[in-house]
């Protein structure tokens, strides 16, 4: 049966950073419009986690529509659904060749940039359309957004999910901790650093598990391989997930576990707004305006070169958050 009533369309596919950032706006369009259908168009890489939210009643996933048949058959089923209002959160080309395409009779009422906005979101820069950029948008359509870090708690129910969202379904039980390497090779703490870590963690039975992207391989098994060396009792120091989680999985794994350590990365921006504690670890030249987007409990060790910052300062600093045992509560729970 049809659907009646209203129909909004929003579009956001132009990253997990930007995605998680746009998280106030998308309740800011929900509650400009109770009681309309909302359509979210996003990219294949989001659709997972897009469909966890309380924002949207369908989900979309298109990739780069590279010839015009494409454009065509997309835009002429968009059209079929005739909806009153579209929201542009990414102010991209792509997003502007869809506004174009949507003109003629009975077309949506189109908010967002005017034209393309230049600049692209990073792991250490916000996309333009952050904080102000959105507001000022969402203010000129007469929408009240809050000003708020983003909130995808929602994201680690339970009930969302399949199998496949949920840590056992990467063989992981017990107590776990996120890390999330910087993806920026540069800004990367040295790799045995992570592995010293984990060796400590190993010891109080807690497992590192590493997240990102498929990029990271290399990067990974070095800091396997050193917190196996340093742990020397011939079980699993860390497990490499880099590459094999998506959005939806990642912020699964960010619910349950005991804490994160990581640097600037997409995914540590996911990690924080699940509301997950931990340590980032930052170079001096981080951009304050990324400052708003680390709230809530977590702690910033920053330094004009990571190799100062030395795995006893960073395990200091999770043992004074409560997050990893003391060296005395360790032997009384060993002695228990």
């Amino acid at each position: 049966m049809a659907q009646r009533g209203p129909k909004v369309l929003v579009v956001k596919r132009d990253g997990l950073r930007p995605f998680v950032e746009a998280e106030p706006a998308f309740a800011a369009i929900r509650r400009a419009h109770q009681g309309a259908t909302i359509d979210l168009v996003t990219s294949p890489n989001l659709q997972r986690l897009a469909k966890c939210s309380p924002y949207f009643d369908r989900v979309v996933a298109t990739r780069p529509l590279n010839t015009p048949q494409d454009k065509r058959e997309f835009t002429g089923q968009l059209k079929k659904i005739g909806y009153q209002v579209a929201y542009d959160l990414d102010g991209t080309r792509d997003s502007m060749d869809l506004r174009a395409s949507l003109k003629g009779f009975r077309a949506p009422t189109w908010v967002g940039p005017k034209r393309k906005l230049s600049g692209k979101s990073t792991s250490m820069k916000p996309s333009p359309l952050a904080g102000a950029g959105m507001r000022k948008l969402l203010a000129d359509a007469g929408l009240e957004l809050e000003q708020r870090l983003p909130d995808l708690r929602w994201a680690n129910n339970p009930e969302n999910g399949s199998a496949n969202l949920d840590p056992s379904w990467f063989g992981l039980s017990g107590a776990y901790a996120l890390f999330i390497p910087a993806a920026n090779p540069a800004h990367r703490w040295p790799a045995e650093n992570y592995g010293a870590v984990a060796s400590v963690m190993a010891r109080q039975g807690v497992t590192p598990v590493i997240v990102g992207g498929d990029d990271l391989s290399t990067y990974a098994y070095d800091v396997m391989q050193t917190a196996a060396e340093m742990s020397g009792d011939g079980g699993r120091a860390a497990v490499d997930l880099s590459g094999k989680a998506d959005a939806a999985q990642v912020s699964v794994l960010a619910r349950d576990a005991t804490f994160f350590l990581g640097g600037p990365s997409d995914e540590l921006h996911l990690v924080a707004a699940v509301g997950t504690r931990g340590v980032i670890l930052l170079p001096t030249s981080e951009d304050v305006q990324t400052d708003a987007l680390y709230g809530r409990d977590v702690v910033k060790l920053t330094a004009s070169n990571l190799r100062n910052v030395s795995p006893d300062m960073v395990v200091g600093m999770l043992r004074s958050m409560g997050l990893i045992r003391t060296a005395a509560a360790q032997r009384g729970r060993s002695r228990a």
